[in-house]
């Protein structure tokens, strides 16, 4: 009886500290990007940016924080137009209107943050609207999940369980043999 006890909760042990496989496993470090481009006026050519944020240097997975910092002409602006947003798979429209968008803003200056919903090629796109060309500058910080710190308490629950049912087994009366 002890025995299999023992060799339940190994097994359990083992299940429950698994690893999940993620782009951004917990504890890794931060990942961080940073860069620049400019902007062109909105009735002439390049007047938005529109790239994968892995592109970036940044693998967003579930559960992942992105923390985003940017300015359009060093946060005077004007204002200009930036989402994080996602394509449906294997699409080939990468229209904004065919796309999930998370995360909308119009801004000279975002700081900002956004929990990753699930897997998937994430996009950002920056548009200038404004009839004169404007600098931008990022920074991304990619930080991984928090650590699922449900077996430091799960498992010794379980644990308790068995080494109490372990005790009352003993502790009952042993019946007479006939």
């Amino acid at each position: 009886m002890c025995r299999l006890a023992i060799a339940l909760a190994s097994g359990l042990a083992l299940v429950l500290v698994a690893p999940t496989v993620v782009a951004h496993s917990p504890g890794s470090p931060p990942i961080t990007a940073s860069g620049s481009f400019v902007l062109g006026k909105a009735t002439g050519n390049n007047a938005s940016f529109h790239a994968y944020i892995s592109t970036l240097g940044i693998p967003p997975g579930p559960g992942d924080t992105l923390k985003f910092s940017w300015s359009a002409n060093g946060g005077i602006g004007p204002a200009i137009s930036f989402n994080i947003h996602f394509h449906p798979a294997n699409s080939t429209n990468i229209s904004l209107n065919y796309a999930t968008t998370y995360y909308n803003a119009r801004a000279d200056r975002v700081d900002d943050s956004w929990v990753v919903a699930g897997t998937g090629p994430y996009m950002v796109f920056w548009d200038n609207p404004n009839n004169v060309s404007e600098t931008v500058a990022y920074s991304f910080v990619l930080l991984p999940p928090s650590p699922d710190l449900t077996v430091f308490v799960v498992f010794p629950v379980i644990l308790a369980v068995i080494v109490l049912l372990l005790w009352a087994a003993r502790r009952r009366p042993k019946r007479p043999v006939s």
